[in-house]
């Protein structure tokens, strides 16, 4: 489990992928580019990068992801009036009760316009439902403007 070799962008692209109907997107690291006095130089348009799930996969694992949210492990990172989806994680490192505390997520799960994921490494005695996805929730209600009233 702590020799897992992935990122938090590979886990986002995950989430997201289960998000956009199996379709994974070119990740980006910048939206746009402006010159110094302001104006756009360049706009970033969306790309489809891979197809990694037939659409039904990913419809099942996103009802799968609700209920992680709604009624299993990873509850605190519902937010109210939003449908939240997520999936918890939480990696033995070696010593005990040092964990890597993860949570991948998309919201509004019905249509989804922010995914992501949160990894809290080496948390001690920290699951990922309790350490990373409140961390995830407030990055939700940060991005999300209906939930920023929750």
């Amino acid at each position: 489990q702590d020799k897992l070799l992935t990122t938090p962008l590979q886990m986002a692209l995950v989430a997201s992928a289960v998000a956009n109907g199996g379709t994974i997107m070119v990740p980006h690291l910048v939206k746009e580019v402006r010159s110094p006095g302001g104006s756009l130089v360049t706009k970033v348009k969306p790309q489809v990068w891979k197809h990694a799930m037939k659409p039904q996969t990913a419809a099942d694992l996103n009802q799968m992801m609700q209920a992680v949210v709604t009624g299993g492990t990873g509850t605190a990172a519902q937010i109210p009036g939003i449908e939240v989806a997520g999936k918890t994680g939480t990696a033995e490192t070696g010593p005990t009760d040092v964990y890597d505390a993860w949570f991948i997520f998309f919201a509004p799960a019905n249509d989804p316009q922010v995914a992501g994921a949160v990894v809290v490494e080496h948390s001690v005695g920290g699951f990922g439902g309790a350490v990373a996805a409140p961390i995830a929730k407030a990055l939700m209600q940060a991005i999300l403007p209906a939930a920023s009233n929750h």
